[in-house]
């Protein structure tokens, strides 16, 4: 199961401990699929089928967990290199329709890139004092419409004090232009969550976040460095654009 998959599991089952998420949060791990559910938070509610030639299973199944839990939308994501026509058709015909396209990028170098760092740009860890600020970013950064960020706070708290996952605010001297996530496991790692508010985009933050997170994966000797983004979009464009390469596409498809 690839890595980013890995940090939402890891994510969930954290917020599972949180009382206000009582009965909320559902993960369900199959051979032929994966099924994710967080009834406050739409972006959790997917499946992955692992098996493409068992569509029609896990689609049966799928429709049957999150119409068990009032999930009126969800997400089914699709490895494009396993799977075929008659797959892509079948998910038409039940009500899917393809959305985008998510392309898993890899680092094929694992080694220190040596693009300049501007001096002034650097990467913050966040403590339980700057959590708020923190959130507040994330959620303009990737524009949410969440406005209350009391539940969100109390959530990204729970991974304050996990070992494999660091949060990061990206900032501009004393001004906060974004934020970034690194999850690890053992020598692999994930460039999580980066993001940079609208005010500062298109000034080379998201590139320089990506630089300064893919070093500091292989000063630990990494063994995969891995991310994804859209296809045709601008986080993409920096993957590419700092040397990482794709190595699989998922078709997303919403119902």
């Amino acid at each position: 199961m690839d890595l980013f998959f890995e940090y939402d599991i890891e994510r969930l089952r954290r917020y599972a401990g949180v009382v206000e998420n009582t009965g909320k949060i559902t993960v369900e791990s199959y051979p032929t699929h994966l099924l994710l559910s967080f009834t406050d938070v739409g972006y959790f509610n997917y499946c992955v089928c692992h098996e493409p030639a068992k569509i029609v299973d896990v689609v049966g199944q799928a429709n049957a967990f999150y119409g068990s839990r009032s999930i009126h939308h969800h997400k089914l994501l699709l490895d494009e290199a396993r799977s075929d026509e008659s797959q892509y058709r079948f998910l038409l015909e039940n009500g899917y329709r393809l959305t985008e396209r998510l392309m898993a990028v890899e680092d094929p170098i694992l080694q220190h890139r040596s693009q300049p760092i501007p001096e002034n740009l650097q990467l913050e860890r966040v403590q339980a004092a700057t959590l708020p600020d923190f959130t507040s970013d994330y959620l303009a950064a990737f524009e949410s419409e969440q406005k209350n960020t009391a539940p969100v706070i109390t959530n990204f708290r729970q991974l304050l004090d996990n070992e494999n996952i660091a949060l990061f605010r990206v900032r501009d001297q004393a001004e906060p232009v974004g934020i970034a996530v690194l999850y690890g496991i053992e020598s692999d790692f994930f460039l999580a969550g980066g993001a940079i508010l609208p005010a500062f985009r298109n000034r080379g933050y998201h590139t320089t976040a990506l630089v300064t997170r893919l070093n500091q994966a292989n000063a630990q000797n990494a063994r995969r460095i891995i991310s994804w983004a859209y296809d045709g979009g601008a986080s993409y464009r920096n993957m590419l654009k700092v040397g990482l390469v794709p190595y699989k596409c998922y078709r997303l498809y919403e119902r």
